[in-house]
């Protein structure tokens, strides 16, 4: 099962993240900023790490920076309504962009994608 970090200051967010992809088969870890996502990632070993841009402290572009050199393998998606990407895709920070609001079908897929079809075993039978 593919493991996947939600990270994102706004609870309604990643509430509604991990609820989504919970539902399509993944094992879900939440931190409410960077400095908890890095405090996760020693002992959660995740495979995509999703994070909002904009956040107090860390923003998501620097966590994802700090994610690449932690967590090489994991893929990094960037999600915001409202970012300034300044140069993170072409340096490598970022795997993908998603917008804000999402679309849960698109989102889902390019999840899938990023996992190369990971994560695919149905839904999720534990709890919250």
């Amino acid at each position: 099962m593919a493991r996947i970090l939600i990270v994102d200051d706004e609870v309604h967010v990643v509430g509604a993240l991990r609820r989504l992809l919970r539902r399509e088969g993944f094992s879900i870890e939440v931190a409410l900023n960077g400095q908890e996502a890095i405090e996760k990632l020693a002992t959660f070993e995740a495979d995509v790490v999703i994070s909002d841009f904009r956040m107090r402290g860390m923003n998501g572009l620097e966590l994802l920076g700090q994610v690449l050199r932690i967590a090489p393998r994991a893929a990094r998606i960037l999600i915001s309504g409202h970012a300034d990407l300044s140069g993170g895709s072409e340096s490598g920070v970022i795997s993908h962009f998603i917008s804000k609001p999402w679309d849960d079908d698109r989102l889902v897929a390019d999840v899938r994608a990023l996992l190369g079809g990971q994560g695919q075993q149905g839904p999720a039978t534990s709890g919250p």
